[in-house]
């Protein structure tokens, strides 16, 4: 290792510099082009990987048993409990105490909205859920 050192130090002195050129320079001391990381619309492999996942976005237009409405943005990859979540912001009702139907039958937590056939079939991805709202418990 030592030896290799010296060599390179003894090499820099013959050409006048005192470190080595950088891998990424070309000969003439300008910086070479390294490929993109980007394509032409600006996305990374890894952005176009999870656009793909997130599939289509999606629209929920969540009628609540209280009465009020709430819309919801996100995409059919995503999973119930992600709106759920998000109906329970924007309405600071506790999230135990909502469940969502779609066609009148329980949209379960674990699945994403791309298990949904109607919401796959909706050409404009704008699908209405009923929200029921649970009393809240007695503290």
């Amino acid at each position: 290792l030592a030896q290799v050192g010296r060599r390179r130090r003894t090499a820099n002195r013959s050409t006048g510099t005192s470190r080595p050129k950088p891998c990424h320079m070309a000969d003439d001391g300008q910086a070479g082009a390294f490929p993109s990381q980007y394509d032409e619309s600006g996305m990374t492999s890894f952005d176009r990987v999870e656009a793909e996942l997130r599939g289509e976005q999606l629209k929920l237009i969540c009628d609540l048993s209280t009465g009020s409405r709430v819309e919801v943005v996100c995409n059919v990859g995503h999973d119930v409990a992600y709106a759920k979540g998000q109906v329970s912001r924007q309405t600071e009702i506790e999230y135990g105490r909502l469940q969502f139907f779609l066609d009148d039958k329980l949209m379960f937590d674990p699945l994403s909205f791309n298990d949904f056939p109607a919401i796959m079939a909706s050409p404009t991805k704008e699908v209405l859920v009923r929200v029921e709202v649970a009393p809240p418990i007695p503290e």
